[in-house]
């Protein structure tokens, strides 16, 4: 089981922003909120914006327009290394990993923001519990585990700062139905065990039974939102958005 020092105590929001590259914008007056202790998810197909926002979340792409906030602090285009350094942890799209780096190096890489060695091997310890062919792999280059195995050090490197929200974009992607239910299962035990998490995700349904709260996003607009319950039931919008009947 995944353990914490500090639980979620603070509200992620994102308040009518817009945002893009060059001059066109991707994001359109997108609001959405990230409740503590809740997982939020953010569907929609390719290219609607999922990314887009995420980017903009973490200060890696503009903001143009309106304000996004972790608590009482503004995060609105700051530095990402301060983000993060707020309790903010990302899995990355495609699961991406330091591939000329060690298992153990790029998880001593996640723990940097601590500052502080004694923490960080306590906490890889930690790690190398919940994720046992890790610390069987400790030694190996990352650029040479399989899929799964880059996908827990992804998620692993993610939550060794030891976070309050974990951001996930696109954890499902390229992986075998066995690694998609392992990843949704932490995703349960962050919850499980005080944390928030903001869910980034084509798959539907997995996602929507994991999820609190959920938006839609097409266009870079929010075309719907409600209760992961309210949009399970809503078939007009699974078929209009996913194609799923």
């Amino acid at each position: 089981m995944i353990s914490v020092r500090r639980t979620a105590a603070r509200t992620l929001s994102a308040n009518a922003i817009n945002a893009g590259y060059d001059r066109a914008d991707v994001l359109k007056d997108v609001t959405i909120e990230v409740r503590p202790g809740t997982v939020t998810a953010i569907l929609g197909a390719n290219g609607a914006g999922k990314s887009t926002l995420i980017r903009a979340i973490l200060g890696l792409t503009r903001i143009r327009k309106g304000e996004v906030r972790f608590g009482h602090v503004a995060t609105t285009n700051m530095p990402t290394h301060k983000i993060a350094a707020l309790g903010i942890a990302t899995v990355p799209e495609g699961n991406r990993v330091m591939p000329r780096m060690s298992v153990l190096d790029n998880l001593k890489v996640g723990g940097l923001i601590m500052r502080d060695d004694r923490r960080v091997a306590a906490r890889m310890e930690e790690m190398f519990e919940v994720f046992p062919r890790l610390k069987e792999r400790r030694s190996q280059l990352a650029g040479t585990l399989s899929g799964g195995e880059r996908s827990m050090l992804s998620i692993a490197r993610g939550l060794m700062a030891d976070p309050e929200l974990v951001i996930f974009d696109e954890p499902s992607l390229g992986l075998s139905p066995l690694f998609v239910s392992e990843v949704f299962g932490i995703v349960r035990q962050l919850k499980t065990a005080g944390l928030s998490v903001l869910l980034i995700e084509q798959n539907v349904r997995q996602t929507l039974d994991v999820a609190d709260y959920g938006y839609v996003l097409a266009q870079g607009l929010v075309v719907a939102k409600g209760s992961a319950e309210l949009l399970k039931e809503n078939s007009e919008l699974h078929k209009a958005y996913f194609g799923i009947h």
